[in-house]
């Protein structure tokens, strides 16, 4: 995770080897490092007594199985076509996504009735302020979260992976659910708001449900195949009207495919021309929305004669 390959990705190459190189990279960077976020999370947590901590824990560990989802999804979906998937492995990146979001509404209802005892339990004088050492994990968590969000933000942003961005988002909130932590085990140690600690992962809880079922119905959205936004649809209709020959775009329709794109296209040309230069035109517009938009687009061009 250096500052050499996170500017690399930043960087405005059209060179594609850079960002090859981080998506081999960044999934098992994500798993390493949440797993040892997770398990470091808990060893403060235990011998601090702070709940926001161990619930924080339990985020990084959902976190590193999220990415290993990922990192096996990614390598599955990257395969070519075959005989028994004749429309590639693309949807894999919707099942992983499927799988990280049901993965987090469990943690998080788990965590919800946690929070709620620790509550409880407080407001009743069953519990104590938890140690400081917690409060300086929480900072090491947030630092960890923050550079790690921004390295996969990068790859998942150039390699158009919704797994890896979701990532990306997760280790984000993780980074403010510590600043949270950090703030309430200052005030439970210091101003006695012993319930700030529980309170904290309850906070935690709601947020992250919200952030589960949003995740729940964007991957339920691509494997039911559903329509790209308005603005891609847009945007690869001008580059095919661009095209010399194109005289009119009569229909398009986008959904996602995993990283990449689904395109069918239907163009009218000068009824004048004969059906391989009607074929040329094709190819031609099938070359330009790849270059533009990825070569993990696939895009499937016929054309009619216009005729005024």
């Amino acid at each position: 995770m250096s500052r050499t390959t996170i500017s690399q990705c930043n960087g405005n190459s059209n060179d594609s080897k850079e960002c090859v190189n981080c998506e081999k990279k960044a999934g098992w960077a994500a798993v390493y490092a949440n797993l040892s976020l997770a398990l470091f999370k808990a060893f403060i947590g235990y011998i601090s007594g702070s709940k926001a901590i161990l619930g924080d824990a339990l985020f990084s560990f959902k976190d590193f199985i999220a990415s290993l989802v990922v990192v096996i999804g990614i390598k599955v979906s990257g395969k070519p076509a075959d005989e028994q998937h004749p429309y590639g492995h693309g949807k894999i990146e919707f099942v992983a996504l499927f799988l990280i979001s049901v993965g987090l509404i469990i943690s998080t209802v788990f965590l919800f009735v946690h929070s709620v005892k620790g509550i409880w339990h407080c407001f009743h004088g069953y519990d104590s302020a938890p140690k400081l050492i917690a409060f300086w994990a929480a900072l090491i968590s947030v630092v960890a979260n923050y550079k790690l969000a921004q390295y996969l933000r990068c790859v998942g942003d150039k390699l158009q992976s919704l797994s890896m961005l979701a990532n990306a988002r997760h280790n984000h909130s993780d980074a403010i659910s510590s600043i949270m932590v950090a703030v309430a085990v200052l005030g439970a140690r210091f101003l006695g708001l012993v319930f700030l600690d529980p309170l904290v992962a309850l906070i935690e809880a709601v947020c992250l449900m919200a952030m589960g079922l949003e995740m729940l119905k964007d991957s339920l959205k691509g494997l039911f195949d559903s329509a790209a936004p308005s603005t891609i649809v847009e945007k690869i209709q001008s580059i095919a009207q661009l095209v010399p020959g194109v005289r009119k775009v009569s229909k398009v329709v986008v959904r996602h495919l995993g990283q990449g794109l689904w395109v069918d296209m239907m163009i009218k040309v000068d009824h004048a021309l004969s059906h391989q230069e009607g074929y040329i035109i094709c190819q031609h517009v099938k070359s330009s929305i790849q270059a533009t938009m990825g070569n993990q687009t696939t895009v499937n061009v016929i054309f009619e004669p216009y005729i005024p």
